[in-house]
């Protein structure tokens, strides 16, 4: 006995239909993997740029010198920061001091600040948001600090590139940056 399949027998067969629904969806299926990948090391970019910039920010307050905390820095923040891509980020250690010719009105409001030195590392064509050394410094917060602080600054600057294509394209700003302010521990200059 032979069976012979009938047309209409073959359309309503249930056998492969998985198979192609799944070719169907794996490529979606892939792209949402993706996705989750390259928002995964988004994220990790971000938190060692925001570790980067207030472990510089801690080293700096207990009196490390700038050189030798921007070298220890950017060798915690690897393998994001490296030498093999000195064009991709720049760290900025900026000091902030109280202008020398301008006394304070009234303490502890009214003081004028001035960036006195700058530490600059990595190669990204970036400057400093606070300004080059000599500028006056306005930043929120420091009116209400007592006179003759000296602040410390750490910035990141981060040109983020992801290791695979990328379906976003030029629409959004891949360049991180990061700031911490602080001063000394024992408040003094």
């Amino acid at each position: 006995m032979t069976e012979t399949v009938s047309v209409k027998k073959l359309i309503r067969s249930k056998k492969g239909q998985s198979l192609i629904e799944l070719t169907l969806l794996f490529p979606l299926m892939l792209l949402l993997v993706y996705g989750v990948v390259e928002v995964g090391q988004i994220i990790s970019t971000y938190l060692t740029l925001t570790h980067t910039t207030r472990e510089g920010a801690n080293l700096t307050s207990r009196g490390t010198p700038p050189d030798t905390a921007l070298d220890a820095i950017i060798l915690a923040a690897a393998p994001t920061i490296r030498d093999d891509n000195l064009g991709q980020w720049r760290i900025i250690y900026s000091e902030i001091v109280q202008k020398p010719e301008s006394p304070c009105l009234t303490p502890p409001t009214g003081c004028t600040y001035e960036i006195s030195d700058q530490e600059i590392r990595g190669n990204m064509p970036e400057l400093s948001k606070l300004g080059a050394v000599g500028a006056t410094v306005t930043i929120p917060g420091v009116d209400n600090v007592i006179a003759g602080q000296t602040f410390k600054v750490i910035e990141v600057y981060y040109d983020y590139g992801p290791n695979v294509i990328t379906f976003i394209g030029n629409n959004i700003d891949k360049t991180f940056y990061d700031r911490t302010i602080c001063t000394k521990v024992d408040g003094q200059a």
